[in-house]
């Protein structure tokens, strides 16, 4: 990874569309958003420079990796060569496998994307709206990942590998309800009440607090399961 947070930026854009021209003006946006200096461009063209003598020393001179195309510059690499596009392909497939109900299947691919999830990837980028979106947007994916490896394994009847994948997490993730669902509905299986309803009152709490709404339906739903079977 090359060093400073502008060359961090634009490697960032170009291996999220790698294989394809990114614009100029797109790259822009990246490092500078709406407020780009008047030498905004040449300070790409700089920026662009650095970077691919870094990815050049890198590749060892094969080919060049990084070209200028038209009114932009393309990362001459495959999407399956990034880390987080990778992880996300294997997620999709993951969820593909759900949805056909292979159970096992969707556990290789899940456990796979989330192996080789950059959980720092795109950590320390330019603060501007285009990639602050996009390291949003891998965020979600990756917590949705861990929400698919559960369900999983609870197709397969593995509740204690659910509530273990899934505990950290909702400990991370505190206003995430389905996560907090999906950790209920494991403990409670489980025959862990106590830790089912304390997930549930944690959850309570913190959306009170923090957005001033109350559980939806479903976290009410098993709560209220779990008191019934009191």
């Amino acid at each position: 990874m090359p060093g400073g947070v502008k060359s961090r930026t634009l490697l960032a854009a170009l291996a999220l569309d790698a294989g394809s021209a990114v614009s100029t003006e797109r790259l822009m946006d990246y490092l500078w958003e709406r407020e780009p200096p008047r030498s905004a461009l040449k300070n790409l063209q700089l920026y662009a420079s650095r970077l691919r003598r870094c990815l050049d020393a890198a590749n060892a001179g094969l080919s060049r990796l990084l070209v200028h195309v038209g009114h932009g510059y393309r990362l001459d690499v495959p999407p399956e060569a990034v880390d987080v596009l990778s992880a996300g392909g294997l997620l999709r497939c993951g969820v593909d496998c759900l949805r056909r109900g292979d159970p096992h299947a969707a556990v290789t691919s899940l456990t796979a994307a989330l192996s080789g999830w950059p959980v720092d990837g795109l950590v320390g980028l330019v603060p501007s709206g285009p990639a602050t979106a996009v390291a949003a947007l891998w965020r979600e994916r990756r917590i949705a990942a861990v929400e698919h490896l559960a369900t999983a394994k609870v197709a397969l009847g593995a509740w204690e590998e659910a509530a273990d994948i899934l505990a950290p997490h909702a400990s991370a993730h505190p206003t995430r309800e389905s996560l907090q669902v999906l950790l209920m509905r494991a403990l409670a299986h489980l025959g862990d009440r106590v830790g089912a309803i304390d997930t549930y009152r944690r959850l309570w709490r913190v959306l009170d607090a923090d957005l001033g709404i109350r559980p939806g339906r479903e976290a009410r739903a098993v709560f209220e399961g779990l008191l019934s079977n009191a």
